[in-house]
C-alpha cells in the first residue's frame, strides 16, 4: 500500500534516508516537510511497516525528485517502481516537468528512471563525493 507519510513515519523515514546519506536526518527535516505543501512524501507499506519512501519537492513551475529509498531487505522487488508510478499517476499532470539527480554509477536507479522516460540533460562533475551526477528531466505527456 502507498500513502502520504505521517508523523508516526518520521523515525523510519530517517532510518531509511540514513542508508543513502548518514546526514539525512540532519539535512532533511521530515517533520517540517510533512507540514509544508511544497513537499510530497509517500511511503510504501507492507503489513503496516514502511519499506520505502519517495520525497519530492514541488517548486513553482517544476518538481524535483529528491530521492527514492527502499529498505535494504526489500530491494529488487519493484517498490521503487511502484512509488514512482504512484507519484506520477497521482500528482503530475500533462506538461508538468520533473528533474532529478542520480550518481552516474547508480545503475539500478538509472535503469528505473530511463524506464520511466527520464532523459539525461546534463552532468554535474564530482557532485557526490567525487562521483559525477546525471541531471535528468521528464516532461509529462
Amino acid at each position: 500500500m502507498i500513502r502520504n507519510a505521517r508523523i508516526e513515519d518520521i523515525e523510519i523515514i530517517n532510518d531509511l534516508g540514513n542508508l543513502v546519506s548518514n546526514t539525512f536526518s540532519k539535512s532533511y527535516n521530515v517533520a517540517s516537510y510533512l507540514e509544508n505543501n511544497k513537499y510530497i512524501i509517500l511511503v510504501y507499506l507492507e503489513e503496516n511497516i514502511v519499506k520505502g519512501f519517495i520525497l519530492v519537492y514541488k517548486n513553482i513551475d517544476y518538481y524535483e525528485l529528491e530521492m527514492i529509498v527502499v529498505d535494504i531487505n526489500s530491494r529488487s522487488r519493484g517498490i521503487g517502481t511502484k512509488l514512482l508510478k504512484y507519484f506520477e499517476d497521482n500528482y503530475l499532470q500533462k506538461n508538468d516537468v520533473i528533474y532529478l539527480e542520480v550518481a552516474v554509477n547508480n545503475e539500478k536507479a538509472l535503469k528505473l528512471y530511463k524506464k520511466f522516460g527520464y532523459e539525461i540533460i546534463n552532468i554535474r562533475k564530482k557532485y557526490y563525493q567525487g562521483i559525477d551526477a546525471n541531471i535528468m528531466k521528464k516532461v509529462i505527456k
